[in-house]
């Protein structure tokens, strides 16, 4: 191949590989940026979701209510038919001449002459004076307590909704109170309805309306349904003690599952296995109420550490929210590695660190043996000693040893 035609090879110090590595920084720190954002602002948006879903469907509905019923019992309106209007009478506050008054009192006014007419009280008029509102009247002392506090654009238009207004001023000063008092009564009214469900005849009531109705409705049934099976799982007791959380190979060799241990095992089994065997379940993802009960060997179990709080968001994870403390980090998996050579996994806080070997190299190895025997060239030979031989019991000299 012709040298001159080969292309150069990049460089890596060249712009654009530098522009490129820049690009890969910024993109990184961007994403980690984004990671450590997001949670708390995701936690943020879901419960304000969550208080807005609240105050719309419970809060609201039950401070409506509550409204709704002073206002019933505290309506002082009457038919409008009872009431004339009279072009004469002075003006008053908020209403100017846009009221009404009495059929007996209109004729005693209309006896009166108009000097008599402007040396009456105007607090008597307050008294006497009526609001119109659709077919009814209230008093104007009402009206004014009402309209002194909101705008008259959101002034209500009917006598009902006017006493409505006037529950909230004139018995608890603002809705905020009502509202905290609407939310007493929401907590005493729901525990109430659980003494009542949690009854025979409540159960059977529920069990009734659930299978004769709810059921046979083409859509809500599987609405309801599935509903049903996320708030019992959150709000209903659990039916099964799980005493601790385990991981078991299954379906097959090499791979685990998360189980909850539920208890021991049946006689029959554990005769048949001849060792002891423990009741797991095995739970499906994402609604850990279901899966699979099966009988292991304790032996074939691993105890982990997390709590059944943890076990269970893992399952409605699909395995995204892992544990703290199980997450593979390298300090992790250091520890953990060191519990397990040193045969002691109760030991909390325990760091190895295992330094690789030292490479031996041939050269280093033909410089030890050198010198190994020049150390044994340089060894002075042992001194002979000055006394003669012992000859043996018969007087023979000693035999000559060959050297």
């Amino acid at each position: 191949m012709d040298p001159s035609t080969t292309p150069p090879s990049p460089d890596k110090n060249s712009p654009e590989k530098k522009e490129k590595k820049k690009i890969g920084r910024t993109h990184h720190f961007f994403l980690r940026g984004l990671a450590i954002s997001l949670p708390p602002i995701l936690t943020l948006v879901i419960v304000i979701w969550v208080a807005g879903i609240v105050n719309d469907y419970i809060i609201t509905p039950t401070t409506t209510t509550v409204r709704y019923c002073i206002a019933y019992f505290t309506d002082d309106s009457q038919p409008r038919d009872n009431f004339v209007q009279l072009e004469s009478l002075p003006p008053l506050e908020y209403c100017r001449n846009d009221y009404l008054v009495s059929r007996d009192y209109a004729r005693e006014l209309e006896a009166m002459n108009q000097q008599a007419l402007s040396k009456i009280p105007r607090n008597l008029f307050t008294d006497k004076a009526w609001v119109p509102f659709g077919d009814r009247a209230v008093p104007y002392r009402d009206y004014r307590e009402v309209a002194k506090r909101i705008r008259a654009s959101d002034m209500p238009t009917t006598a009902m909704g006017l006493y409505m207004e006037l529950a909230t001023t004139r018995w608890f000063k603002s809705l905020f109170n009502l509202s905290a008092v609407a939310v007493v009564l929401t907590i005493v009214a729901l525990y109430f309805l659980g003494r009542f469900v949690t009854a025979r005849i409540g159960a059977w009531m529920v069990y009734k309306f659930e299978q004769g109705v709810l059921a046979r409705l083409p859509v809500v049934s599987n609405v309801y349904s599935s509903v049903k099976q996320v708030t019992d799982f959150f709000f209903s007791e659990r039916t099964v003690d799980y005493s601790r959380v385990v991981a078991v190979e299954y379906p097959r060799r090499g791979i685990w599952s998360l189980g909850f241990v539920t208890g021991d095992s049946m006689l029959e089994m554990t005769v048949t296995a001849g060792e002891p065997l423990v009741a797991i379940l095995v739970p499906t993802s994402p609604m850990p109420v279901t899966g699979y009960t099966m009988s292991v060997p304790k032996s074939e179990i691993v105890d982990l550490n997390i709590t059944v709080d943890q076990a269970f968001q893992f399952c409605l994870s699909c395995g995204v929210l892992v544990p703290p403390q199980q997450k593979v980090t390298d300090e992790l998996l250091r520890e953990e590695l060191g519990k397990r050579l040193l045969g002691d996994r109760n030991l909390a806080g325990f760091k190895v660190q295992i330094a690789p070997p030292e490479p031996t190299t041939q050269t280093s190895t033909i410089e030890s043996e050198h010198t190994e025997t020049d150390e044994n060239t340089n060894t002075p030979a042992p001194a002979k000693s000055d006394q003669p031989e012992k000859s043996d019991q018969n007087g023979a000299p000693p035999e000559e040893k060959a050297p």
